[in-house]
């Protein structure tokens, strides 16, 4: 790994960077130490959004033997262990299960995007790499946020505290530094992002790229049907609300991102900070009024959407095409997200730098060589 990585220096494909460098180290100890048939010690890379994280994490994985292990974005990951647990319902033990499963087919459990923001997945969490820790797996993750930085503020976090005590004791945790954010290297360019843009003019860039639309009211995904604007079967227009509001799940940002070469979305709102003390009720809710009342926001549900959105585009490479209020730097000016969209404003970025040519009216989705956070 260390190799390919000073081969890509040397080539221009990537800067020198002195913290992705002890990264690469650590990184390349841990293929050293599994080639020599040890267990190799969990770590935990961290640091701010563009700095390489995932690319590093991809490089890593790629010199790591399939059968030992796996890959997956920290959502995805927590998907499967949700569909676990709904499978073990009245078992008494249902985490060290789950952790018997997974140690049976995989030695080494690779995580990119490792953030907590609600307590059910919190306290899945703190049983579940108990489990895996004992059952001798390796965790080899990355996240925005060091271990004590994990679930910041959130609803009854002192409940998380043993996970991030076991985090840093299991892991060797290593900070990537303030350094260059590399996806905001070509920001002045923005071919895919159209500030308060037209309706038509969204439709005339997406057709330019993926030949004629035609209209249509509706599309069925996940057996539901979601109001759309136009498509051909290369690319979906929709309006922000019909995408991002109401009964939608990062499902269904999959299988579009799955079906489509792109998908374009009108009107996405400046998500600015707008009170909205109806959202707090329910379990814990004198602590919650105390402690969130003056963070959650009116658009936060469609904002965390949005989020996902970006998310599965990013990972599948399916071009987002998008007519926004403001600048992508301006898109959240609310709190109670603020963290993870930073992730999504440098995702953005990226992607407007993702390459294209057109053959026979097909974009050619593909990822610029430079480091993802």
């Amino acid at each position: 790994m260390q190799e390919n990585y000073n081969q890509d220096i040397q080539s221009g494909a990537l800067q020198p960077d002195k913290y992705q460098l002890e990264a690469v180290k650590a990184l390349q100890q841990r293929l050293d130490s599994l080639a020599r048939g040890h267990k190799p010690k969990s770590l935990y890379l961290f640091g701010p959004v563009g700095r390489g994280k995932t690319l590093l994490m991809d490089m890593f994985y790629q010199h790591l033997p399939k059968s030992q292990s796996i890959r997956l974005h920290f959502h995805h990951f927590m998907a499967k262990i949700h569909e676990e647990l709904n499978s073990l319902q009245g078992e008494a033990n249902p985490m060290q299960i789950i952790a018997k499963r997974w140690s049976q087919h995989y030695s080494i459990i690779c995580l990119d995007e490792f953030f907590v923001e609600d307590i059910g997945d919190a306290m899945i969490l703190a049983g579940l790499w108990h489990a895996l820790f004992n059952e001798e797996v390796s965790l080899i993750t990355t996240s925005n946020a060091p271990p004590n930085e994990l679930y910041r503020d959130g609803l009854a976090r002192h409940r998380f505290e043993p996970t991030i005590e076991l985090l840093n004791k299991e892991c060797d945790c290593l900070d990537l530094g303030m350094g260059v954010d590399y996806r905001r290297l070509h920001e002045a360019d923005l071919p895919y992002y159209l500030k308060q843009g037209t309706l038509q003019q969204l439709r005339s860039l997406a057709e330019s790229h993926f030949g004629r639309t035609k209209e249509t009211p509706s599309v069925r995904i996940m057996k539901r049907e979601i109001p759309c604007l136009w498509h051909n079967n290369k690319v979906i227009g929709f309006d922000f609300m019909s995408l991002c509001s109401g009964p939608r799940s990062q499902r269904d940002y999959m299988e579009l991102a799955d079906r489509y070469a792109a998908i374009a979305v009108h009107q996405v709102p400046a998500f600015s900070y707008i009170p909205d003390k109806d959202l707090v009720h329910g379990v814990e809710e004198t602590y919650q009024r105390e402690h969130q009342a003056n963070i959650v926001s009116k658009l936060d549900n469609e904002a965390r959407r949005f989020i996902a959105l970006v998310d599965e585009c990013y990972d599948r490479k399916c071009h987002l095409l998008v007519t926004a209020e403001t600048d992508i730097d301006k898109l959240y000016q609310a709190r109670q997200l603020a963290f993870p969209f930073r992730r999504c404003v440098s995702r953005l970025f990226e992607m407007q730098q993702w390459g294209d040519s057109v053959a026979g009216n097909t974009l050619v989705k593909r990822r610029q060589s430079v480091p993802e956070s």
